[in-house]
């Protein structure tokens, strides 16, 4: 274990949070000095380290609609480098493993800080397992146990205070990858990151969770607001006044029934943002229901309605093309769009994705209608809409020809 081993992790955009995840478990290793750590970004990056290191062991972290880009670089890399040994996990891997099976040495499904530590442990001495193979971690990963990031490279980020999710949305992988039972960041733990990041002087704090007011519930139902109030106060009193803190608000979101006069004070009292995210995902009660999203219409216009009296400007996620969906729906949904966007609420707008791992896995998008469309268009142009629902509709059109297996 004399000589440095190459650890080369693509690190995009779109996969930075889990990747700062592994990296953060990974430091506590005691292979960690032996580790050169290299943070491509770019396909062309990755090939280019590949060639300089060409004894790598390279992870990616891969969602469905990403999986033919996957294949192509992980065959791009092996031609550049035949001893190259490739190590996978993310969304896709987590639900249908099987798929990468022939293209890459080791897949780590769910939740993979202990899993990835303990293969690049062996890696690293020389120890390691036969290929290719699925490592499974047996329970779930208890946040205190792990940083949320790299801090000893020298990356900070965001802070995961709360994993899994009770609700089971069917068109969600939340919930199939960590589990629906809600474990929570102690603010102890919290504290520890918070101090050391403001002694770098980063003092834009923001959290991941799947519904911010979840934070300290037992079980992810219940508001419990003594346990956000701790959090919030606490984080205010390590990053002071020039510190900020943003809270339900992207990259995370509040679910509709846990908004409330109490809760939203707290929001006032202690965080930056002038914006919070709501998700609604339909304005159909019936689909609601057919998609099990546990709150109604009137929970959201209720929440949204509050957070604008609170001054909050309000962005609020719908879903088109919902399996089952139809033109009745389609009309409820767009009334409810027009009601938020009439109180200056913005429409983020998405394409249902039938993704791996989920309830809805082998249902297929309904085809979105003209009328819909063109409404959906001119509230785009008219600045009441954004998102990439065009995009998602491209991406679900080509997972149903991904190459499997």
């Amino acid at each position: 274990m004399d000589r440095p081993h190459h650890l080369v992790v693509f690190y995009s955009s779109r996969n930075r949070n889990s990747m700062n995840a592994l990296l953060g478990a990974l430091q506590t290793s005691p292979v960690w000095e032996n580790l050169r750590i290299h943070l491509p970004c770019r396909k062309n990056e990755v090939l280019e380290t590949i060639k300089k290191y060409p004894e790598s062991l390279l992870v990616l972290s891969i969602m469905t609609p990403d999986l033919p880009d996957a294949q192509k670089l992980i065959q791009e890399c092996r031609l550049l480098s035949p001893p190259l040994l490739v190590c996978a996990g993310g969304p896709h891997v987590s639900a249908v493993p099987e798929d990468l099976l022939p293209w890459v040495d080791w897949l780590i499904p769910g939740e993979g800080e202990e899993a990835f530590s303990h293969l690049v442990e062996k890696w690293a001495r020389g120890e390691i397992p036969e290929p290719p193979g699925i490592i499974r971690t047996s329970h779930r990963v208890e946040l205190d146990q792990f940083p949320p990031f790299p801090s000893r490279i020298g990356i900070f980020g965001l802070i995961e205070v709360t994993r899994g999710c009770p609700y089971g949305c069917y068109y969600c992988q939340t919930s199939s990858i960590f589990g629906k039972d809600v474990r929570h960041r102690s603010v102890e733990c919290i504290s520890g990151f918070l101090s050391g990041m403001k002694k770098k002087r980063l003092l834009d704090i923001r959290f991941i969770t799947p519904n911010a007011f979840s934070y300290g519930s037992p079980d992810g139902f219940l508001l419990n607001l003594p346990a956000v109030s701790l959090l919030l106060e606490e984080t205010k009193k390590i990053t002071g006044k020039k510190g900020r803190i943003f809270f339900g608000s992207f990259p995370s979101e509040i679910r509709p029934e846990f908004v409330t006069p109490d809760s939203l004070r707290l929001l006032r009292e202690f965080t930056d943002n002038d914006n919070v995210v709501l998700g609604a995902q339909s304005g159909s009660n019936r689909m609601l229901r057919a998609i099990g999203r546990g709150h109604t219409r009137e929970d959201f216009l209720r929440a949204a309605e509050l957070c604008r009296r609170y001054r909050y400007k309000v962005l609020v996620d719908f879903i088109f093309g919902l399996p089952g969906e139809n033109e009745d729906d389609e009309k409820e949904t767009l009334g409810a769009m027009k009601y938020l966007t009439d109180m200056g609420a913005m429409i983020h707008a998405h394409s249902f994705m039938p993704l791996p791992g989920t309830f809805f896995a082998l249902e297929k998008p309904v085809p979105i209608s003209p009328f819909m469309k063109r409404q959906i268009g001119k509230m785009a142009r008219d600045g009441f809409l954004f998102g990439q629902w065009q995009t998602q509709q491209k991406y679900a059109r080509e997972m149903s020809t991904l190459k499997r297996g």
